[in-house]
């Protein structure tokens, strides 16, 4: 799915983009409008230019999101979300793997340890739970390990964001080209394209 983030000056710009796309009728899967990053310092000159746009008397098609809650352009939540999609199958395999280890080892690991009265059970559970364990610890080392190609991409767009510029992030169905001669009639000051799968 083709996504890509239009770098704009100002709100109004992604608010006419968005209604000139969905005129020519381009297919998105989807449009999102994210906001300027806020720093305490920043905080005056945001609250300024929204009164500056009320008494304008500005109508937004695109409620304004954080950078932080976009999956594709925050690396921490990104990884979050991997970890725990790799936690859902990587614990019932570290079940399974553990059981069925230690029954067919027969090794009496915990009875040495002097937990022998565990009974017929005990062995193989403690086993398969350490085996879960062990699934759990590697879903977090599987999703630290994984860097996206798009890091760089994601670097320049948070500064982007930091500098005080309006993002667009507008995704296409697979093979569907956005219209380009439109996305150029707001003048933006960049156009990044994040992956193309």
């Amino acid at each position: 799915m083709p996504v890509c983030v239009v770098v704009l000056t100002e709100n109004q710009l992604a608010n006419q983009l968005s209604q000139k796309l969905h005129e020519a009728k381009t297919p998105l899967l989807n449009c999102k409008l994210i906001k300027p990053s806020t720093k305490s310092s920043d905080l005056n000159s945001l609250k300024t230019e929204e009164a500056n746009n009320e008494s304008q008397k500005v109508t937004t098609n695109l409620k304004p999101v954080d950078i932080d809650s976009i999956e594709m352009l925050n690396p921490k939540l990104s990884k979050q979300l991997r970890q725990k999609s790799m936690a859902s199958w990587l614990m019932p395999f570290g079940f399974i793997a553990g059981l069925t280890f230690t029954q067919m080892t027969g090794l009496k690991t915990f009875s040495s340890w002097g937990l022998g009265n565990l009974g017929s059970f005990g062995e193989p559970l403690l086993g398969s739970l350490l085996g879960m364990g062990s699934g759990w610890i590697g879903s977090y080392a599987a999703a630290i390990s994984v860097n996206p190609d798009k890091n760089d991409d994601v670097r320049s767009l948070r500064k982007r964001s930091e500098a005080g510029n309006w993002l667009l992030l507008l995704e296409t169905p697979i093979e569907t080209e956005l219209p380009w001669h439109l996305v150029q009639e707001v003048k933006p000051i960049e156009v990044v394209r994040l992956r193309d799968l």
